[in-house]
């Protein structure tokens, strides 16, 4: 198992976040310098730059049909044709920073999260607010959405995992073992489970009913983002201290540790097709590799 790094692109300020297009060619990445930059792939080439945010962009995402989608630490939603850089669509909602969001396969539906302790639903093709989602008592800092679009998870400051289900709008399960911020949720996309990523150095694994099943821990380090391999096969954490980890859920061995960033990876994000991964940093870049399992 090995990565090979493709590509390496630069912000003015910490990246957070990045979003491969649906046909792969490009990739957005989202920064604390208020804008999104578009890239080719594989060649590198800067091809756009989505200003308009009034302050860091936490979130992007391609949208099936060729829209972006970002939020931000302004407490906006914001979608754009593209990266031609107009936008169409503001929604608002969030009463301080939105810190986190997370897109429904179908892009139908997202999830966003906030340090005014609630999470949002919102729905993309009307533009608008959904309802908001009451339970944490503290900071929201990261949520996920089920492959089927049936389930959310959120974490935060309160050191709980919340698991919503998105029909009823309704919290059926609060989630407890880390003992500092939870701060990367994902669900695989076999919808069998659900990792959490703690500052407490742990990776933690549950069914994604939410039923505990193992808990991967680092004694020197700190988990700051999470996510599965496309065939579930792996679980990767992105630490404080810039490495990737690759995990193997089944056994529960550390199958590789990668020096990635010169700190804290922020976000973990695979391309529709699971052989290339972004990773996202305090370092103000964005480095694409090639996942090879072997």
């Amino acid at each position: 198992m090995r990565f090979e790094k493709l590509n390496s692109f630069t912000h003015g300020n910490s990246v957070y976040s990045a979003g491969f297009s649906p046909k792969n060619d490009r990739i957005a990445t989202a920064s604390l310098d208020n804008t999104v930059k578009i890239w080719s792939l594989p060649a590198g080439e800067h091809i756009g730059t989505l200003k308009g945010h009034g302050d860091g962009v936490s979130f992007v995402a391609w949208l099936p049909d060729g829209r972006i989608c970002t939020a931000s630490l302004d407490r906006s939603i914001r979608l754009w044709l593209g990266e031609g850089g107009a936008f169409t669509t503001t929604m608002t909602g969030h009463q301080d920073y939105l810190t986190c969001a997370a897109l429904a396969k179908n892009g139908g539906m997202l999830v966003t999260g906030s340090f005014d302790k609630t999470v949002r639903l919102w729905d993309i093709t009307a533009g608008t607010s959904i309802t908001a989602l009451n339970g944490h008592t503290a900071q929201v800092q990261c949520v996920a959405v089920s492959p089927d679009g049936k389930l959310a998870a959120s974490g935060g400051d309160d050191l709980t995992l919340r698991l919503w289900n998105l029909e009823t709008k309704e919290s059926f399960k609060v989630l407890t073992g880390h003992t500092r911020t939870i701060e990367g949720v994902a669900f695989s996309p076999n919808e069998r489970w659900l990792a959490s990523a703690g500052a407490d150095g742990s990776l933690k694994l549950w069914t994604s009913n939410g039923d505990p099943l193992k808990s991967f821990d680092v004694e020197d380090d700190r988990y700051k983002s999470v996510t599965f391999s496309a065939d579930s096969r792996w679980l990767i954490g992105g630490t404080m201290s810039g490495e990737l980890h690759v995990w193997n859920p089944y056994t529960g061995e550390r199958a590789l540790t990668q020096a990635g960033h010169k700190n804290v990876v922020y976000g973990l994000a695979f391309d529709t097709d699971g052989t290339l991964l972004a990773s996202s940093g305090y370092d103000r870049t964005v480095h694409v590799w090639k996942f090879i399992p072997e």
